[in-house]
């Protein structure tokens, strides 16, 4: 588990796409990163919560749309990595997961059930936490 801090959360498929949420709290993949705060709740778990610190609210996922979006409270959210830096998002023993479907701005980041290896695109499950001295891609 990453150890709690600021980052910049990028998509791995979508290199030149980062977390970044609009005035009206929807969470999109955007060509300039926010800030977000993790906050490890428990490690060992790979759990914790995500703060956008420009727009000071809680990243999470809305239980009606499946939308990633801003709240003024905090959901658990637990970080599920398969290697190599590469991290799945969701609620814990939920296969909904983060997705970005286009490397366009504006796209919005909704949840979906995890594609598998093999099917076209699906490494746009997977998301990069990097300080802002050290940028993948």
């Amino acid at each position: 588990m990453l150890p709690s801090g600021d980052y910049k959360i990028q998509n791995f498929l979508h290199t030149d796409r980062f977390i970044h949420m609009k005035a009206d709290g929807t969470v999109v993949g955007y060509e300039e990163a926010d800030i977000v705060h993790l906050n490890v709740t428990n490690a060992a778990m790979g759990l914790g919560t995500l703060f956008d610190k420009l727009r000071n609210k809680y990243i999470v996922i809305d239980n009606e749309t499946g939308n990633v979006v801003g709240c003024d409270d905090s959901q658990e959210l637990q970080f599920s990595t398969e290697g190599d830096k590469k991290y799945i998002i969701h609620i814990m023993n939920v296969d909904e997961v983060w997705l970005l479907n286009k490397g366009k701005d504006w796209t919005p980041i909704v949840t979906a059930p995890a594609p598998p290896p093999g099917v076209q695109d699906y490494e746009r499950k997977y998301w990069l936490f990097a300080e802002d001295s050290e940028m993948y891609g």
